[in-house]
């Protein structure tokens, strides 16, 4: 037999394949169909666009907001990584905060005020340390040690919230206590679950210092 022969041999030996085996073949066909597509469809993911400090007011109050980039949780926290954009520098920090917070303001009465180990925040690394340097000159400090410490700093908290802490959306402030041998700072730490924000808000001017002290402190 020659090619052509051959050839005609076997497309009508598939022309009789394919006849008597059409839902195999529909499906087969299916399945290369999803893997083509499959194949085909770059992953797509939705970008988080950071909070831009870089022209900040700062005759007035500093309030540095950090826009969360992550959020898991413990068996006791959720923790989230909040983040912004300073000059040319990425700023970074994991912030902790306790689960189950209710109002710690009812009727007037300060009922659940302090949280011990109500918020705990942590290095992650360069992108810390240039927040604490941020910060600093945000402060108009000039310090010396800008490297944030790398322990995992926990506070006990003044819960300023009328209502429950909803972790999936809401406006909630808290003031935390920092205390060493050498100095004492205030600092609001407050979140915007609605819009996924944490910021580091000024209590007082005067705890400028002792602030940048405490988060390079080790």
């Amino acid at each position: 037999m020659d090619f052509h022969t051959n050839f005609c041999t076997f497309a009508f030996q598939l022309m009789i394949f394919v006849y008597n085996n059409k839902k195999m073949m529909k499906k087969i066909l299916f399945g290369l169909y999803v893997l083509i597509g499959l194949g085909s469809c770059s992953p797509t993911s939705t970008k988080i666009e950071l909070t831009d400090i870089s022209n900040m007011d700062t005759s007035d109050f500093v309030d540095i907001p950090l826009k969360i980039t992550q959020k898991t949780e413990t068996d006791t926290s959720y923790v989230c990584i909040a983040k912004a954009i300073y000059k040319s520098d990425t700023l970074g920090i994991q912030v902790s905060l306790k689960k189950g917070i209710r109002a710690g303001i009812v009727g007037g009465n300060m009922d659940n005020v302090f949280l011990n180990g109500g918020i705990a925040i942590h290095s992650i690394g360069i992108e810390s340390d240039q927040l604490v340097s941020a910060m600093a000159t945000l402060y108009g400090i000039d310090s010396q040690e800008n490297q944030m410490r790398n322990d995992n700093i926990t506070f006990t908290c003044a819960n300023l919230n009328q209502k429950n802490v909803d972790y999936s959306k809401g406006e909630y402030s808290f003031k935390i206590f920092m205390e060493s041998e050498d100095d004492y700072a205030e600092l609001y730490i407050n979140f915007d679950f609605t819009n996924q924000l944490i910021y580091f808000n000024e209590k007082d001017m005067e705890y400028r210092k002792g602030v940048i002290d405490y988060l390079t402190k080790n």
